[in-house]
């Protein structure tokens, strides 16, 4: 957090240590205040403390309204997850569709590396649905065996994130 440089402590609190007002007691940098932590994949809400007073933090727009009548920041933290498509040697392209993108038939495509289609894509948490497109032909994952049907009676592969 930069700024706040007249204050003598900031603490952090959130969904993240269940609004612990004194366990996460921020370090003063020469711009600022800091604390360095390890949090799962997920969306936390959080404010700082600044000598008692809760605050929103200034740097993050992304912010919802709480019971307080006032904002909690959200923090978003996505995992890299590594798509591979094994085979298909003889592919001009190979594109990753899913609920992620849109299922757009054309903005993520995958790279060839030896034998295989690989990629990596900063998901956020919850259960996405996609499929490869080889060469225009769309295609479950093989090495995938969460499947499961649509509305529209498709068969999409399926990854949870957590």
């Amino acid at each position: 957090m930069k700024g706040f440089l007249d204050v003598e402590k900031v603490i952090l609190a959130g969904s993240f240590n269940g609004w612990d007002e004194e366990s996460l007691r921020m370090s003063r940098t020469d711009e600022g205040w800091e604390l360095r932590l390890n949090l799962a994949p997920g969306e936390y809400h959080y404010k700082f403390i600044a000598d008692g007073r809760w605050l929103h933090d200034p740097a993050n727009p992304k912010k919802v309204r709480n019971e307080h009548d006032t904002f909690n920041s959200i923090l978003s933290i996505s995992k890299v997850i590594n798509f591979q498509l094994a085979g298909f040697s003889a592919a001009k392209e190979v594109v990753l569709a899913g609920s992620f993108n849109g299922w757009n038939e054309h903005k993520t495509k995958l790279e060839r590396k030896d034998n295989r289609w690989m990629l990596a894509l900063d998901l956020p948490p919850g259960k996405h649905y996609y499929k490869f497109i080889v060469d225009g032909k769309w295609m479950t994952d093989p090495a995938n065996p969460l499947k499961e049907q649509d509305q529209a009676g498709n068969m999409n592969s399926i990854l949870l994130v957590r």
